[in-house]
Order: structure tokens, then sequence, then C-alpha cells
């Protein structure tokens, strides 16, 4: 129990903390890309003033542009205004970006039904427009400004175009965060695994006590109940004894079994929760195993007036590799469970058979049935439906014993409301230990 406390306080602190460092890790990231980007921006705007001022006062237009667009990825478009007297004219046009005449001319028709005016007039001195961000045909974006060149020749115009940077252009920066995030993260999880550890020392301490206390008081007893068990054998065997003193003698017994089933639960748990369970694999012959559990309740069950049957496939089951003892005792319990709570001229069926690679034994009943609130806690220990506890013969471990023990043979088990009412019990160990 404090195993399982333990492995979900891990998890839910992990989880927790890797939730709470992923939401940071991606919100940084994004603030981050996002300053880079409006960097990005702010840097292709003072490279385009940069540019009117070189070619302000430059006739060696060509060579200054193919020098600029080698060292920063730029693609360019020189040109002269068009007038009444002389069409425009292309001075220069870079070929290093895909589709360069198609995503420029993309861009110059977006700014023409743009509402940013381009018209210098007499102003006598070069301008040039905000940047704009577009998509262009081939399905990359795209930022873009037109400046407006004033030279002693008159004026030029030039359109620059550069393709926005994705989240790869930004990857050692996101690979950065990312080897903070990871070691603050291991940080983190381990000091809260060092904490959680110390904060469970004195439950773990409280638990092993009582462990140690159960155990031991479960050893001492079963002498004491052994020689209980033979003086009321001897009482019943002697010739004086009346028919009072025998029922007493009986009673004794009765009480002494529940007693010693009691002591051996509570043991076969302790030996579980300290890890000494010892696994005792053995080749299984399935249909053997059902019969013997059926013939082994089938008088118990003809004496409440109970009808126990069997269903199992025509041909018979693949051996199986598991600890048969395990196994029988675990179907035991539950066909114990279901004849305590079934009532006379009812019918349990003991039902096995093969589902993807799971063996399934299902112990059917038509009892009185368990409510949603009890399934909840139906494998808790000393837990029982019957709350005044006025019915005599469990304790409330049986279930908890089994539970336990389909978990240590990689099994599993399933409580579902008979039809009609009742339970149904269903356990499921896999094939894969089998030969």
């Amino acid at each position: 129990m404090l195993k399982n406390l333990k492995r979900e306080l891990y998890f839910l602190f992990a989880s927790s903390i890797m939730l709470v460092f992923t939401i940071v890790f991606f919100l940084l990231t994004h603030e981050n890309i996002k300053t880079m980007q409006n960097a990005e921006l702010s840097f292709l705007n003072r490279q385009a003033t940069n540019l009117v001022m070189l070619l302000e006062n430059s006739t060696k237009y060509v060579e200054d542009l193919k020098i600029c667009e080698k060292q920063y990825d730029y693609a360019f478009r020189l040109f002269t205004e068009q007038d009444e007297l002389s069409p425009s004219k292309l001075l220069y046009e870079s070929i290093n970006i895909q589709d360069t005449p198609k995503t420029i001319d993309t861009f110059l028709e977006i700014l023409s039904n743009s509402e940013e005016s381009f018209y210098n007039g007499e102003s006598n001195h070069s301008t040039q427009t905000g940047i704009h961000t577009f998509h262009s045909e081939n399905g990359r974006t795209y930022h873009g400004v037109l400046c407006s060149i004033y030279t002693d020749s008159g004026y030029l115009n030039l359109a620059i175009v550069k393709e926005k940077s994705g989240i790869a252009a930004f990857s050692s920066t996101i690979m950065h965060y990312f080897l903070i995030w990871l070691a603050v993260l291991i940080a983190v999880l381990f000091v809260s695994i060092l904490i959680i550890r110390q904060a469970i020392k004195p439950a773990e301490k409280t638990m092993q006590s009582q462990k140690n206390f159960i155990a031991a008081v479960s050893h001492e007893l079963k002498t004491p109940l052994a020689v209980i068990l033979s003086t009321a054998d001897a009482i019943e065997a002697s010739p004086d004894c009346t028919v009072t003193i025998k029922n007493q003698a009986a009673l004794i017994e009765t009480e002494i079994s529940r007693m010693t089933r009691l002591i051996h639960d509570l043991l076969l748990l302790s030996s579980i929760d300290a890890g000494n369970w010892i696994y005792h694999k053995s080749k299984i012959n399935v249909d053997t195993l059902l019969v013997s559990l059926y013939d082994k309740f089938v008088n118990i069950c003809n004496q409440k007036s109970i009808d126990l049957q069997i269903s199992t496939p025509e041909e018979c089951f693949p051996s199986l590799i598991s600890d048969e003892d395990r196994i029988n005792q675990i179907i035991s319990i539950l066909l114990d469970n279901a004849i305590f709570y079934s009532p006379e001229h009812s019918v349990i069926l003991l039902d096995a058979s093969v589902q993807k690679n799971y063996l399934t034994i299902s112990i059917i009943d038509h009892g009185i049935g368990i409510s949603e609130e009890d399934k909840k806690h139906i494998f808790d220990r000393f837990y029982r439906c019957d709350k005044s506890r006025t019915k005599k013969g469990h304790y409330g471990l049986g279930l908890s014993v089994a539970n336990e023990l389909i978990s240590l043979l990689d099994g599993k088990i399933y409580l579902n409301d008979t039809p009609g009412g009742g339970c149904t019990f269903t356990i499921a160990i896999p094939w894969s230990i089998a030969e």
C-alpha cells in the first residue's frame, strides 16, 4: 500500500513539474522567437536605409547589390520610375531565391493595393515604405520593403525581399532553452524525490512496525490455536462427553478454523508486503486444475443446496507455466466468497476460456451482489460489504489476498454485475508464460 502511495506521489510530482516546466519552456521559447523575429524586421529596415544611402552616391548599383545579397540572403529588383516620357527600366534583379520575379511581383502588387502612398513629387529626397509580410505563390512567407532612391540622374526604385525565418532558423536557441529546461527539470525531480522519501520515512517506519507486529502475533497465535483445537478434539472423543459439550467443542473447532484462516491470510499478506513471496513455477494442466476445484467445492455447494456448474471448451487447454498453488488459492477464495453470499437453490458457474492470449476464469454467482459504492473498496483489506459484520466466516481479507496474488502472477482481476443479480469475478492470466 505504501509502495503504491510512493509511486503515485512520484508520478503526481513528476507530471505536475513536467507540465509546469513544459508550459514555461514553450512560453519562453515563443517569446524569444517573437523577439528575434522583431529584431529581424528591425535589421531589415536598417539595412534598407543603409542601401538607400549607399546607392544615392554610387553608380555601381549591381556590384553593391550582389555583395549585399550574398551576405544577407536578400533578393533585389532595381528599376527606374515610369513617367509619361519613358517606361520603367529594369536595372538588376536577383536570382538567389525561388521564383524571384513572381515573388517580387506579388510584393509590388500587394504594395500598390495598400493604403501606403509612395509618391515623391518634388521632395528631392529618398524614401522607403514600411516592412510588409506576405505569402508568395510558392507557399512561402516573405518580408518586403520598397525604397525610392533620389540620385543625380533621377529616382530609382529598389524592391528588397527576404524570406521570413522559420523555426529551423532558431533551432540553436530552442535547443539552448531545451537543455536548460531539461537540466532544471532533472534537478527539481531529484530534489522532489528526496523530499518525498524524507516525508514518507515516518509512515514507512510505522507501516513496517505494524507489519512486524502482525507477523509476530500471527506466528505466536499458531501454537496456542493448535493446542486449543487438539483439546477440543480430545473433549469430543471423551466417553463422558455430553451432547451439549460436543456442540460447544464443535463450535470451538469452527472458530479455530476461522482464526487459522485469518492468521494464514495475514502471514501471506505480510510476506507479500515484505517482498519475501516466492514464485513456484510448474507446468499446469488447466483442465485437471479446474476439475479438482470443482470436486473440492461441489460437496460444499450441495450442503447449501447450491448448484455448482463448470463450463470449459471442448478441446483441452494448453499447458500453463505458473504457480499452481497460488492459482488454486485465488479461485478457491472467489468460489468460497460466491458460496458464502449465494442463497439456497441458486447457481454458481465456474467458466474458463482463452481470450486474447489470456486464460480467463470467471466465477459467476446469483447472490446478493455488490453496490457501486462497495465496488470501489472491495479489494481493500478488512473491507466488508456487511458493515455490521453480523455474518461470520469472512474477515474481509480474502479478496485482498486474491488481488495481491493475481498481481504477482502478472494477471488481472475484474468485478462485474451478473445479469439478473449477483457478481461475476474474472481473473485473467497471460498465456505468455506458457511453454
